[in-house]
């Protein structure tokens, strides 16, 4: 698995994905999920999402980090879909 630590700036993010496609090859198979500032938001009280500072969502983007129990369950569920697979 290539782990991309949450504390990157998306042009990292890009250095990253480039390296791997020429590592694996640009039809490579891939699945990845990508939450930047606009993903962190609260509701305001008409029900419409409102940015929070970008510092905030700095913060809340690192932290994500710390509940490795995602990357576990991810892992449990591909563990699942190869054995359903084969």
């Amino acid at each position: 698995m290539t782990r991309i630590s949450p504390n990157i700036s998306l042009l990292k993010l890009k250095q990253r994905v480039e390296r791997l496609i020429d590592e694996q090859g640009e039809d490579a198979p891939v699945c990845a999920f990508i939450f930047t500032n606009e993903d962190v938001f609260v509701m305001d009280k008409d029900g419409n999402p409102d940015p929070v500072q970008r510092d905030i969502a700095e913060t809340v983007l690192f932290n994500l980090d710390s509940y490795d129990h995602i990357y576990t369950e991810i892992f449990n569920v591909i563990e699942q879909e190869i054995a359903e697979i084969q």
